[in-house]
């Protein structure tokens, strides 16, 4: 019993804490030991292991979690070191309340007895209680930890994430809170970096699987989010400045918008439900649902440029192909009208390159006086089927003969139609 109650005292003394006891008595900070106790932290996996998983590097996403980790009073910070200890403390607070009022016990009588154990037995629960309390709220930067130990894409995760919901004893409703609390956290972030990586959206799908977040959840956690962020956002940068397609605020929301839509997508929702999930992040940002989309838009498109870019330039080798094309609009979320005319524009411009036309000149020049460089229309025609989708293979070939192969007899009205 006396190892029971010093292990109370020691825990209490290292919480630091001002509390008030039932009967509005205050409890003054304990001054048992003059400096704080040294805790036994977790086991964790080295250094090296957790540099390996961070896709090269701490992003904004891992920076956020890192921070939640220094969150919490100290009462909280001892549980996420050491949760089992502390939950010995807290299976010690009755015991200890209760020898606590034993000796209080006089010969005066029994009344000072019963008295004295009933107002420590109670102030032992109440202890047992902000114990136990301080530890489930200690799975929340635990959980924030394993993300940064292990990493989203380590095939670990989700056992280890599991696993704290058991250490720190978190009902299933509270634990599913937290992880999409973190998920939240991390998003954050991420989009604190107004620079927008393709890699993320497959960051963000790895996150959502360590987590075992389901649709719902996630849509919540990204309304919430949104929500969040516009508000820290609005509180420095002026709307005026968030009009602005190029400041760093502007992008960076720019850029959540853009992730939101493609996790949304990605994760199968029925249309129904995507514009449910999405109008209630547009809101978050006080926009529409259409120009919330517009603005998608505008991050996506110049991903898929620069894939077709790619594609002009490497035409003559086989690093290239049709479904890799497919595979880019699919991931990035481009429709089909839009990539149609993309896919023109881009072989417009590869066969004026090979003509040697330029830009700057007149849309109306005479194109009989231009001809193929010696191997360009070859490259044309063994290349074209990679200069655009399959889709679109009759539609532009016809474009082509009534462009080139009959410009001398239609070339006024073709180049005033082209």
């Amino acid at each position: 019993m006396k190892v029971q109650a010093s292990t109370l005292a020691a825990f209490l003394a290292a919480s630091h804490i001002h509390n008030v006891d039932a009967f509005g008595v205050a409890v003054q900070k304990s001054t048992f030991m003059s400096s704080p106790l040294q805790m036994q932290t977790m086991t964790r996996p080295s250094s090296s292991k957790s540099n390996m998983s961070m896709f090269g590097g701490a992003g904004g996403g891992i920076e956020e979690l890192k921070n939640m980790t220094k969150e919490g009073d100290k009462l909280t910070k001892t549980a996420f070191k050491s949760p089992g200890l502390l939950k010995t403390g807290g299976m010690a607070a009755v015991p200890a309340a209760a020898l606590l009022g034993a000796a209080l016990i006089s010969p005066a009588g029994q009344v000072a007895a019963f008295a004295g154990s009933a107002i420590t037995g109670v102030a032992g629960y109440i202890g047992k209680s902000r114990l136990d309390a301080a530890t489930n709220l200690a799975a929340k930067p635990a959980i924030a930890q394993a993300i940064i130990d292990y990493g989203v894409d380590s095939g670990e995760i989700v056992g280890v994430i599991a696993d704290i919901q058991k250490k720190y004893g978190v009902d299933d409703e509270d634990f599913a809170s937290m992880k999409s609390d973190v998920y939240k956290r991390y998003i954050i972030g991420m989009v604190k970096t107004p620079i927008t990586k393709t890699s993320e959206m497959k960051e963000l799908t790895n996150l959502r699987n360590a987590l075992s977040l389901d649709n719902l959840a996630v849509g919540e956690a990204h309304g919430a989010a949104a929500k969040e962020f516009y508000r820290q956002t609005c509180l420095f940068t002026p709307m005026e400045d968030l009009e602005d397609p190029e400041h760093p605020d502007r992008m960076s929301i720019d850029k959540f918008l853009f992730l939101s839509e493609r996790v949304f997508r990605q994760s199968g929702e029925t249309e129904e439900a995507f514009k449910y999930e999405m109008s209630r992040v547009a809101k978050g940002f006080d926009l529409k649902l259409d120009e919330a989309l517009d603005r998608v838009a505008e991050v996506a498109e110049p991903f898929y440029q620069k894939a077709l870019d790619s594609t002009r330039s490497k035409l003559e080798s086989d690093a290239v192909s049709p479904e890799m094309l497919i595979r880019a609009r699919n991931s990035l979320g481009i429709n089909d009208q839009t990539a149609t005319d993309m896919n023109l524009t881009t072989f417009n411009d590869e066969v004026k390159a090979l003509l040697g036309k330029n830009d700057d000149m007149d849309e109306n020049a005479d194109l009989s006086v231009y001809g193929f460089a010696p191997g360009s229309e070859a490259r044309v025609s063994e290349n074209l089927e990679l200069s655009v989708s399959f889709y679109l293979f009759n539609l532009i070939w016809i474009i082509f003969l009534h462009l080139f192969c009959n410009v001398t007899a239609r070339k006024a009205s073709v180049c005033s139609r082209h």
